[in-house]
């Protein structure tokens, strides 16, 4: 029997019920039908969704406003034009995007919102006729579902661009990590995707190296987006193209905020993708609608793998009461940017395989430590101040007490703090088993952190935000 999402939302918990409805909040909306808690589990978010039609309109070398937002940029030297830059509103893309792993339909609903037509594949009987339905509740009446298996001898359509979101368990339900284990097996249909689109945008494992998909997927990988959410990595993309890639792909880390997961409110990290959402519902706007003035971007970092390779880590001397300790976001940790802060940001790292830094000092300071609301930043040489409040990449932590690593500093530990979160870097034991140590309950606004200092010593860092 077919489940509506009303139906699951009313048999979980309260707080499991409020993830599902900002997971799809217009699906849950639309009284979306579920066929089952796994393809709800697997499917995209809005926000991840959303996120990926907006690189797909880029590939496309599309500009795109806003998603709730017509490509109309006002434009107050044009008055002759009614105040924007055109005599005439710019016509509607006509983009195709063939999506060939359909599933659930999250992200052929997101595809639909920017490009004409999508044709969306799913080999599954059952969950092709949900996504037809569901499309229909949708307004999303530009996409075709074909419920067939894509192999080489696929006669696809000719397109702008090809995604594809390949199955990681095997026939066992057993989770598999190499790209030719996958369903379907990207390596082999790359050629044909290539020969039918100049753009491939491809979603991976998050757990994937990505040296190693820089390494398989080849020449014509041109972008690896990072996908942050909530405070966890939740895509890998890789965007390939016919035309000639660079030596390396960028890397381009991206963080949607949970706001924007909430409404779809998301900030594309592309520095000219601006996205001009298709709504079949504005018939009055020629099928777009929504004339709200574009927000900030999606907070972004790019760089190459040889940037990080090149980049010089400085390390520092000693840790003291006072310092503002620099914890990086899971994007960053998962890129491989553990010089990169240094460089760019002067930041002093701990050790070479502790992935912790300090703030520096703001010139004049009278402490070694350097307060994240310090007036004086940004100091000199850096980008940008990474422990400003509202800064994304980094949580910064005011050091309260450096104490050597031991039971002694264990005991002293849990008599002061008895509860708080504990975090072991580059110490060989987890950061459960050393809280279990140390007999210190979670939670609480102290977080200690056990690691080692560039001298080798190892120790605990008191800290609070």
């Amino acid at each position: 029997m077919k489940r509506s999402f009303a139906d699951i939302l009313a048999g979980l918990d309260g707080e499991r019920a409020r993830k599902v409805a900002r997971k799809l909040p217009e699906w849950a909306a639309a009284g979306a039908e579920i066929p089952s808690a796994l393809s709800l589990e697997q499917c995209s978010s809005a926000a991840t969704a959303l996120y990926k039609a907006g690189q797909a309109a880029a590939a496309a070398k599309l500009r795109f406003a806003h998603p709730t937002a017509a490509l109309r940029l006002r434009s107050p030297r044009s008055r002759a034009t009614g105040g924007y830059g055109f005599a005439t509103a710019p016509p509607a893309p006509a983009l195709t995007i063939i999506d060939l792993t359909c599933g659930l339909g999250v992200d052929s609903w997101a595809f639909s919102r920017v490009a004409e037509r999508v044709v969306s594949y799913e080999r599954d009987a059952v969950l092709a006729e949900a996504a037809k339905r569901n499309f229909v509740r949708l307004g999303a009446d530009n996409i075709e579902v074909r419920c067939e298996t894509v192999t080489p001898e696929t006669d696809l359509p000719e397109a702008d661009l090809i995604y594809a979101d390949p199955a990681r368990r095997n026939a066992a339900g057993r989770k598999v990590f190499l790209l030719e284990d996958c369903t379907p097996d990207i390596l082999t249909l790359l050629p044909m995707m290539l020969e039918k689109a100049p753009a491939v945008l491809l979603k991976l494992s998050p757990m994937a190296d990505l040296t190693m998909l820089a390494r398989r997927l080849g020449p014509a990988l041109q972008e690896i987006h990072v996908v942050e959410s909530d405070g966890e990595v939740k895509e890998l993309l890789c965007l390939l193209t016919r035309a000639a890639a660079p030596a390396e792909p960028e890397i381009i880390l991206a963080q949607l905020s949970g706001q924007a997961a909430a409404a779809a409110k998301l900030r594309f990290a592309h520095p000219t993708a601006a996205l001009r959402l298709r709504s079949p519902r504005s018939r009055a706007t020629g099928g777009y609608g929504f004339a709200a003035a574009p927000p900030a971007r999606t907070d972004h970092i790019r760089f190459r793998i040889a940037e990080e390779q090149e980049a010089e880590a400085v390390f520092a001397a000693g840790v003291q009461p006072g310092d503002t300790l620099l914890e990086p976001c899971p994007a960053l940790l998962k890129a491989g940017a553990f010089n990169l802060p240094c460089a760019r940001w002067g930041l002093r790292k701990l050790a070479p395989s502790t992935h912790l830094y300090l703030a520096p000092a703001p010139p004049g300071a009278n402490t070694p430590g350097s307060a994240p609301d310090n007036p004086d930043f940004p100091f000199p040489g850096a980008d940008s101040c990474p422990n400003a409040p509202g800064n994304p990449w980094f949580k910064a932590w005011r050091v309260l007490e450096v104490l050597p690593f031991g039971a002694a500093a264990f005991k002293h530990v849990k008599q002061r703090w008895p509860r708080a979160e504990v975090t072991a870097r580059n110490l060989p034991l987890g950061s459960a088993e050393l809280q279990k140590r140390m007999g210190v309950t979670p939670g609480g606004d102290t977080h200690i952190f056990a690691c080692r200092l560039a001298d080798g010593s190892a120790v605990l860092l008191v800290t609070e935000r």
